[in-house]
């Protein structure tokens, strides 16, 4: 069955559509070699695109979160020195945070206490078995002082692991220092000197990797749309891929979190900010051109392609366009040269034939 012309026009694409109303005479511009290199007018090479760019994002680079590590502060009290700085590369055992805690010198005073008590409450526990093996006392008030003793040993191991948690270093008058518990670089210093400072509180994170990752907000349309393993262009410096979308939408800002991985050996650094665009494969038949290449002419996208004579005025249909590269479809070849810069210029030169 065939479809009539009104159908056949309805379906055009209006982009295309509206080239078609461009004049006949008017898609060359004659131009001379001279004039090519007087008008500044730079040439760039059409290619077979790879992906198709569908969306801009601001994103931030940060580190990855599976190669982070905190430092904490077991005891509570005042920060008196902060010795590593966010960037600063540390050893196993380098000193990160001093704090003067009250809550140490008790802590050390009741881990005294517990051990003279522990002391005494084994030589009793000793003497009742004692008494038991005579005859003398019941079973039972010998396993009473045995249970005591229990208590303790387990109230004092509980003691030395606060002591020991985070491999802090204790020092005399009630300091300690927090020191770092891997390799790595301080990602987060989160206390000052003189601020205060809770029990078990991260003081200092540190990343135990090179590897960044890109943080970006994905608004609620194309949470559907982008899939771990899609390609990420990152502000044309380095390409990434989607590691993976948050399967639920911020209450306020109705977006999902998306994080991509940052190749190693790339420019960037952890808390930099940076523009991502998000791809998708291309159409057969599509190309890669610079997204300067991309004119709005006769209310349409062109290209203005070389010719032996000049430049050839091209329509194309843009499909995604990044802010380096767009992605057409159009009556091109890969290979050909089209005009990247000094397209004013070439309009104005169309203009006048």
């Amino acid at each position: 069955m065939s479809r009539s012309p009104i159908t056949i026009r309805s379906a055009l694409c209006p982009a295309l559509f509206a080239l078609s109303l461009l004049p006949a005479q008017a898609d060359d511009v004659k131009i001379s070699l001279d004039q090519l290199s007087q008008l500044e007018i730079g040439l760039s090479r059409v290619r077979p695109a790879s992906a198709t760019p569908s969306a801009v994002l601001p994103a931030t680079v940060v580190p990855a979160s599976n190669a982070r590590i905190i430092a904490a502060a077991p005891f509570a009290g005042t920060v008196l020195q902060v010795s590593a700085l966010p960037g600063q590369a540390v050893r196993k055992g380098d000193p990160l945070v001093t704090v003067l805690s009250r809550d140490l010198v008790e802590a050390h005073g009741n881990l005294a206490q517990q051990e003279a008590d522990l002391q005494k409450a084994a030589a009793t526990a000793k003497w009742k078995r004692d008494l038991v093996d005579k005859k003398i006392l019941s079973v039972a008030l010998a396993e009473e002082a045995e249970a005591h003793v229990k208590k303790l040993e387990v109230a004092i191991a509980a003691q030395k692991r606060a002591f020991s948690i985070g491999g802090i270093r204790i020092e005399d008058q009630g300091r300690y220092t927090i020191t770092a518990p891997e390799d790595g670089s301080v990602v987060i210093a989160s206390v000052q000197p003189g601020s205060q400072v809770e029990a078990m509180t991260a003081a200092v994170a540190i990343s135990t990797s090179d590897e960044l990752w890109i943080e970006a907000q994905l608004p609620a349309d194309l949470v559907q749309r982008v899939k771990p393993g899609d390609p990420i262009d990152i502000g044309g410096l380095v390409t990434g891929t989607v590691l993976s979308v948050g399967g639920t939408l911020d209450p306020i800002t109705r977006s999902a979190t998306l994080l991509a991985n940052v190749p190693s050996g790339s420019p960037l650094i952890a808390g930099q900010l940076v523009s991502v665009t998000l791809q998708r494969p291309p159409e057969t038949g599509s190309f890669e051109v610079p997204a300067a290449a991309v004119a709005w002419i006769g209310n349409a996208h062109a290209v203005f392609r070389r010719s032996d004579k000049g430049f050839s005025l091209v329509p194309v249909e843009v499909k995604g366009k990044s802010r380096k590269a767009a992605t057409v479809v159009g009556s091109l070849q890969a290979d050909q040269e089209i005009a990247s810069s000094g397209l004013p210029q070439l309009e104005a030169l169309l203009s006048a034939e």
